[in-house]
């Protein structure tokens, strides 16, 4: 038998006292947040360019997002003038920056855009959190409760790439909801704009939509209300479609073969899929969308799932299940799509499109489905100042959980965001070049990365033969096949790499491979290389010098002139030059 609702007036007693009120206090939680930002973004405040930003996916993409030379160069619409700064031969169309409004911070500069759209992204995503719950899930709880686990929520590690793709989720299903309920239209539609505008179609909006659209459908099958759904539904498909106009005229218009038909992501037995994927992913997430649940957060789901399923008079018991029911049909997805029979045969298609990024929405999922147990447990519980107490220490655990994967990196992570960049050493190289070459012009020379990411040449103002794409020509994939066609005969793994996906058109080493963001180690590690490269082709796809982190052991028999060497003794980057 179910327990007994609880007494309304005893709940009404205690909403009155004063430790409710402590907590439901707007001025106390105004400054515990505030604390709460100002610690998270404190190592950038200290640290400055010496705090540690991810290489992964992210400074190694800031030449595709249109920063070169220091400073952004993004152009908005198609035009013969675009500068080919990684590229040569490459269509104008795939230069073309996507509209966002995360461009605006870029304006500022690298460094300082970057913390700026991480800070604007986390507060419009905390107030999404924040509104969601205490607007719609949680609204018995004291203020305190839902503002604790919005800060939890925005301390995860999102990609900043991203902006408000997933971080953001929780403030677009709230507006969602108020235009279903007709509340607060005009705002509503005004941040839907800014949501649009600052996240991504095919990371995240894509997933939106078509569960969107499965909404809508549903509820015209079963006769219910959905029209106020239709706008924010067009809204969002025809904005999407502007912001990403560059894919719809390279597929749809110009129809250029690209890289995407060809990406064919490892693949698994079943056995594999279900016990190393769904099960490890179901326990951990992904990569791209932490959520570190594992701990914490999965069982707080599983007791509230429990409790959905057994009790009747668990407050929105559909909303709980369905969440629930996402977490299971994401984790399953992910696994699926790599299982070896369906992924040769979707890869067959050359559609390109990675169907089981719904993963990509779980996030929020991992933090509401544990709201709204502690909202039922405060409901039904007669010791609710026990309680309350309880899920404060369980949410600031789950704080620090995240604060260890997300801005405790900033302050203890190395290399450093400087370290990298390295912009003293690439101007002391340009300085020998201009005193010893006297052809030497840094708007004319092309020059090929060994051992580093090609963005940080292009950083510094170098245009270089690679760079990280995730959507290119294929004949431009074609073009690095042949150049690596003998660094590949040494390497199955570079070989696979490179033939099954290629988002990074590198001049690549066999030894060195990936192996590329610690500059220490790979110093440590790899005294010289023999390079395979097709020097041949460089020199005809216009490469005048060639930049690497290790000493090349056949210069001579590739005929190759070690012009200049930086022990990196007093640098990030140990660089020998040598002219083609």
């Amino acid at each position: 038998m179910s327990k007994k609702k609880a007494n309304p007036i005893i709940q009404s007693d205690f909403n009155k006292s004063a430790f409710y009120r402590k907590l439901d206090n707007p001025k106390v939680i105004l400054v515990i947040v505030s604390l709460f930002f100002l610690l998270y973004f404190l190592p950038y405040l200290v640290k400055n360019q010496d705090a540690y930003i991810s290489q992964f996916d992210n400074l190694d993409q800031i030449s595709y997002l249109g920063h070169f030379d220091g400073h952004f160069q993004g152009h908005f619409l198609p035009t013969d003038d675009i500068e080919e700064n990684y590229l040569p031969g490459i269509e104008p169309v795939f230069r073309l920056a996507i509209v966002s409004f995360a461009k605006i911070f870029w304006l500022f500069g690298f460094f300082p855009g970057y913390v700026l759209n991480e800070f604007f992204y986390r507060l419009l995503s905390f107030l999404g959190m924040y509104l969601l719950l205490r607007c719609y899930l949680t609204k018995k709880l004291p203020r305190l409760l839902p503002a604790l686990i919005a800060v939890s929520y925005i301390y995860l590690p999102f990609w900043p790439q991203g902006g408000l793709s997933i971080s953001g989720l929780p403030l677009l299903a709230y507006l969602l909801l108020n235009i279903h309920f007709g509340k607060k239209l005009l705002i509503s539609y005004i941040f839907l704009l800014i949501y649009i505008f600052y996240s991504s179609f095919f990371l995240t909006g894509i997933f939106v939509l078509f569960i969107l659209g499965l909404i809508i459908f549903i509820r015209l099958i079963t006769r219910k209300s959905f029209i106020r759904l239709l706008p924010p539904f067009l809204m969002m498909t025809v904005v999407y479609v502007i912001t990403n106009y560059p894919f719809f005229l390279i597929n749809f218009v110009d129809k250029i073969p690209t890289n995407r038909a060809e990406i064919q992501l490892l693949s698994v037995s079943f056995a594999k899929a279900f016990q190393e994927l769904f099960l490890n992913y179901f326990a951990k997430s992904h990569l791209h969308a932490h959520s570190y649940q594992k701990y914490l957060l999965l069982p707080a789901a599983i007791v509230t799932l429990i409790a959905a399923l057994r009790k009747r008079d668990f407050p929105i018991r559909k909303v709980a299940l369905i969440l629930g029911g996402f977490t299971i049909m994401a984790a399953f997805l992910f696994s699926v799509y790599r299982y070896k029979p369906l992924n040769d045969w979707y890869t067959s298609l050359g559609f390109g499109f990675d169907y089981s990024r719904f993963f990509f929405l779980n996030p929020p999922v991992w933090y509401l489905l544990p709201a709204l147990g502690i909202a039922y447990g405060y409901n039904v519980l007669k010791s609710k100042k026990t309680f309350l107490l309880m899920a404060v220490l369980l949410i600031l655990i789950q704080i620090g959980i995240n604060y260890q994967h997300s801005s405790l990196q900033v302050w203890s992570t190395k290399p450093s965001f400087r370290e990298v960049m390295s912009t003293q050493q690439f101007d002391k190289i340009e300085a020998y070049l201009v005193q010893n070459k006297p052809d030497f012009s840094k708007a004319d020379t092309l020059i090929g990365c060994i051992g580093f990411q090609p963005s940080v040449a292009n950083f510094n103002g170098f245009k270089t033969l690679g760079a990280y794409c995730p959507i290119y020509p294929l004949h431009i994939k074609d073009v690095f096949l042949e150049v690596l066609e003998d660094e590949m005969a040494k390497s199955k793994r570079l070989e696979i790499y490179m033939q099954k996906w290629g988002s990074q058109l590198y001049l690549f080493d066999d030894e060195i491979f990936i192996n590329m963001l610690n500059q220490k180690d790979l110093r440590r590690n790899i005294r010289s290389i023999t390079c395979d490269l097709n020097i041949r082709k460089l020199k005809k796809l216009g490469v005048d010098y060639l930049f690497t982190t290790a000493k090349i052991s056949n210069a001579d028999e590739k005929k190759l002139e070690e012009i200049y060497y930086d022990t990196g003794i007093f640098g990030y980057y140990r660089i020998f030059v040598y002219a083609l």
